[in-house]
């Protein structure tokens, strides 16, 4: 018998498209619609304009409503196709260039820059999708960046390989997807997630010996993505940016503020899309909200050796993450049931994998730097460091996040989705990790309009795979709003 608890919320979410739908046939039929486009973003520029709110929220039938001319001109049809053929689904993104922008709506081009930190070659890649809208260069380019155990696939189509939430941003905006070094591989990873084997491909034309992975596991921390961010921001675009960081990458977005050359295209204009704050803020919140103490993925509790890799599982995904807006839910699957569909989906492309010194600097654990320093040397004299790491150099780059500045900034926009429960509490709003995260940048930036905006349908931590053209439509609009 299927669980009752498990069955509500799908059934109000299904009840709450069934309202949609039914409206649709009058609207059709010649009458006047509720609302368009344009008066539900007149609606989120007002919401925007409240200085007075902590937070604001756009009810679920206007954000439903959104969507209108942000379609493919060929509805996503060669993307899926060039999606499906792959095993895994894990296209070569070289190959999306060969498609016809005129199909796109956009030109695509993958990017990838190779430099050079702590002695090593690195690879950031990036992919471009340059819209043909004539009005895009009046915006800034929408640079998005991957969160844990992610790359661009997951912003590019969604898990059935249909248009993502950055094809149809780039109907509107020009936007470049950037992958972390070691999360993208060509072909993706045929290892089970568990694997040892499976291991993250810091650069793309060759596999690394085990040896040399490991160190890198230990050191790839924040700086070391920030100075191939930088190198491929300025390489490949031009004018003014906007840094999407989700999750764990939102760390790199408010390390960008302190580069002068990306500042000065930033001009201090900040999108979150559940970002959350610089680590400095979970050691802050501990001591002024002790009840809830410091929050993030990380913390130093763990003793596992710091080179192996934090892998995704079904729990890890449970937890809001996985919910009934996915794409992969059927009626009667469970939380975890979706969880575990999510994970043998993406079990090739995406890399299911997070390592550890990502989820400590994020985490605000720098009392675990010492032991990211002993570890390291650990393994540097065990594999006699032919590569030459000094590390004097890794050490000044351990834990940038906790000096991250904060203030300078002009507009701010956190958009959260209502059922991300790592950033929103939609029990106890005020509660919420964005909340404090909002009011501390209002504290020391008391001129700046600073702004969080919940959406309200019940969309996870991955609301851009689960709502993509919506959420894409409410983005658009934000953006407009931040260049007023």
């Amino acid at each position: 018998m299927m669980n009752r608890s498990r069955t509500k919320p799908a059934i109000a979410i299904a009840t709450g498209f069934l309202l949609v739908v039914a409206i649709q046939p009058l609207r059709s039929a010649g009458n006047p619609p509720d609302w368009t486009n344009k008066a539900v973003e007149e609606k989120i520029w007002k919401l925007l304009d409240d200085g007075k709110s902590t937070f604001v929220s756009l009810p679920t039938p206007e954000f439903m409503s959104l969507g209108e001319g942000f379609d493919l001109p060929d509805g996503g049809k060669s993307v899926t196709d060039l999606a499906l053929k792959a095993p895994g689904g894990a296209f070569d993104p070289r190959d999306v260039a060969k498609i016809s922008a005129e199909k796109l709506g956009y030109k695509a081009e993958w990017v990838v820059e190779r430099y050079k930190h702590y002695n090593l070659d690195w690879d950031i890649t990036g992919l471009k999708l340059t819209s043909l809208n004539p009005d895009a260069k009046n915006y800034p380019w929408f640079i998005i960046m991957n969160g844990g155990a992610a790359n661009f696939y997951e912003f590019f189509v969604d898990l059935k390989n249909r248009p993502g939430w950055a094809q149809f941003l780039a109907q509107k905006l020009n936007v470049m997807i950037v992958t972390i070094p070691g999360n993208f591989k060509y072909g993706g990873w045929e290892q089970p997630i568990e694997s040892l084997n499976r291991q993250p491909q810091y650069v793309l034309d060759k596999d690394l010996p085990m040896q040399e992975a490991e160190v890198r596991n230990v050191l790839v921390n924040n700086q070391v993505v920030m100075h191939g961010l930088k190198s491929l921001i300025l390489k490949n675009t031009q004018g003014d940016i906007l840094l999407i960081g989700h999750s764990t990458s939102g760390e790199l977005s408010m390390l960008s503020y302190q580069d002068p050359e990306l500042a000065a295209r930033l001009k201090g204009r900040y999108f979150g899309w559940g970002s959350g704050g610089p680590a400095r803020l979970a050691l802050t919140k501990a001591i002024k909200i002790p009840s809830r103490g410091g929050d993030g993925e990380g913390g130093g509790g763990g003793k596992r050796p710091l080179e192996l890799l934090s892998r995704r599982d079904v729990p890890t995904y449970s937890h809001g993450y996985s919910w009934f807006l996915n794409p992969l839910y059927e009626p009667g699957m469970s939380v975890a049931d979706i969880a575990g569909a999510w994970l043998a989906e993406e079990a090739r492309r995406r890399p299911q994998f997070k390592q550890q010194i990502q989820d400590l600097e994020h985490g605000g654990a720098i009392d675990q730097k010492g032991r990211v320093e002993v570890e390291l040397a650990n393994l540097l004299k065990k594999s006699g460091n032919p590569w030459g790491v000094n590390l004097e150099d890794v050490d000044k780059d351990l834990f940038a996040t906790h000096f991250t500045r904060m203030d300078g900034y002009k507009k701010m926009v956190w958009t959260v989705a209502h059922f991300d429960r790592n950033h929103w509490l939609p029990e106890d709003p005020m509660k919420a990790p964005e909340v404090y995260v909002a009011n501390e940048y209002r504290r020391v930036n008391p001129t700046a309009q600073v702004r969080l905006m919940v959406w309200d349908p019940h969309m996870t931590h991955y609301g851009h795979l689960e709502l993509p053209k919506q959420l894409a439509a409410a983005d658009y609009s934000v953006v407009r709003w931040l260049m007023k």
